[in-house]
């Protein structure tokens, strides 16, 4: 009942689609070109959908963030920020890495 959206470049095993109409109304394999043309999705859809042409056109480290892993101060877990690449005079220092065991 809400929109959340974590993008991932994976391979289906199927393209069967199995969903579930409380949350969905329809679900539908697209062509990404469709997808990113189409005036019957929401905005950030769109928007998503020229993102990843754009990547695979010109290469997805032109859109991707990288991930880095940072320590939590108190719980011992770490956080994963993701960023663009600093440049490199505000890249972390060698003694401010953090090792996991």
């Amino acid at each position: 009942m809400s929109d959340m959206y974590i993008v991932c470049r994976l391979s289906p095993l199927t393209y069967d689609i199995n969903f579930c109409t409380q949350e969905c109304l329809r679900c539908e394999w697209l062509e990404l070109t469709e997808l990113a043309e189409t005036g019957d999705t929401t905005p950030i859809t769109s928007r998503l959908a020229k993102l990843l042409l754009h990547g695979l056109n010109q290469g997805f480290d032109k859109i991707d963030l990288p991930m880095e892993e940072l320590p939590a101060v108190y719980s011992g877990r770490f956080y994963q920020l993701y960023h663009r690449k600093l440049p490199q005079a505000h890249e972390q220092r060698p003694e401010d890495e953090v090792h996991r065991p």
